[in-house]
C-alpha cells in the first residue's frame, strides 16, 4: 500500500490542512506526473478518505458492514422520510405532461428542496462534529487505541452517502 502522507512529504496526521496538501501536491506535480501524486491529493484532501488511509497506515482494517450509531438513527429516520417524499415529487414531475401540472407541483418541489437543504445542513454539522475529534484519535493512536477512529469512519461513510443522496435529489429537483 502506498503511503500518501510520504508521497506528499506530509506528516501522517489527521489534522492536515487542505491548503498544505494542495501546496505539497502542486510542488511535486511540477516535476512529476505520477498518478500516485494525484491519488494522494484526492485522498488526503477528503477527511473521510484521510481517516481511512491513516487507519490503513497504522495497519488497522475496519470491519465491513458497520452498523449505524444509535445517535444517528434519528437523522436516518428523518432523512429516509424526506428522501421518500422527494422521490414522490420527482416522480410526479417526471410523469407530468403539461406546464400546468408541473406548475401545480412547484409548491411541493420547493418544499422538498427546502427539506433536502435542511437535511444537508444537519449532515454537514454531524460530519464536522466527527471530524473535530481527529486530534483525539491521534492521541489515542499513540497508545494503540483505534476503536473510536474506526467507529467514526463508519459514521462518516454513512453521512457521506446520505449527503450524496441529498445532492442527487436536489439536482434532480432543480432540473424541473
Amino acid at each position: 500500500m502506498a503511503n500518501y502522507f510520504t508521497i506528499l512529504d506530509l506528516p501522517a496526521s489527521l489534522a492536515l490542512d487542505v491548503e498544505a496538501v494542495e501546496g505539497s501536491w502542486r510542488e511535486r506535480a511540477k516535476s512529476s506526473d505520477d498518478a500516485s501524486l494525484h491519488e494522494a491529493r484526492a485522498t488526503l484532501t477528503d477527511p473521510v478518505n484521510r481517516l481511512e488511509h491513516w487507519l490503513a497506515t497504522h495497519e488497522v482494517t475496519p470491519e465491513r458492514g458497520s452498523s449505524i450509531d444509535p445517535n444517528m438513527m434519528d437523522l436516518f429516520s428523518c432523512l429516509h422520510g424526506v428522501l421518500a417524499d422527494t422521490d414522490r415529487v420527482i416522480e410526479g414531475l417526471r410523469s407530468s405532461t403539461t406546464a400546468l401540472t408541473k406548475a401545480l407541483l412547484s409548491k411541493d418541489a420547493i418544499a422538498a428542496q427546502l427539506e433536502i437543504q435542511g437535511c444537508m445542513k444537519t449532515i454537514r454539522e454531524e460530519k464536522e462534529s466527527r471530524i473535530a475529534r481527529f486530534p483525539e484519535f491521534e492521541k489515542a493512536a499513540s497508545e494503540d487505541h483505534f476503536d473510536a477512529a474506526v467507529g467514526t469512519l463508519g459514521q462518516l461513510k454513512f453521512l457521506r452517502k446520505w449527503e450524496q443522496q441529498c445532492q442527487e435529489r436536489l439536482l434532480t429537483l432543480l432540473e424541473y
